[in-house]
């Protein structure tokens, strides 16, 4: 099951080449033991939106979540949570 978050990420770690390496949310810190799928997504660009970054990781603990870079806002979001 998943849960829907789609809030921002209070900060990300990066690896060369822009792989999250772990994240603070909530003031939790999670650490990404690797990723597992990336895509990317244009968004509605006729509302304005621009290209994200999707990166589906394995968080400590063998749980999954999905993380993103919004280009044009230069920001991450953790998107989804897989129970």
């Amino acid at each position: 099951m998943a849960r829907l978050i789609d809030r921002p990420i209070d900060r990300v770690r990066t690896a060369p080449g822009g792989h999250p390496r772990s994240f603070r949310w909530r003031g939790k810190a999670w650490r990404v033991d690797r990723t597992t799928e990336i895509w990317k997504d244009s968004g509605c660009w006729w509302e304005g939106e621009g290209e994200k970054v999707f990166f589906r990781v394995e968080i400590a603990g063998g749980r999954l979540a999905e993380v993103y870079f919004d280009r044009r806002a230069e920001k991450w979001y953790l998107y989804r949570v897989y129970d």
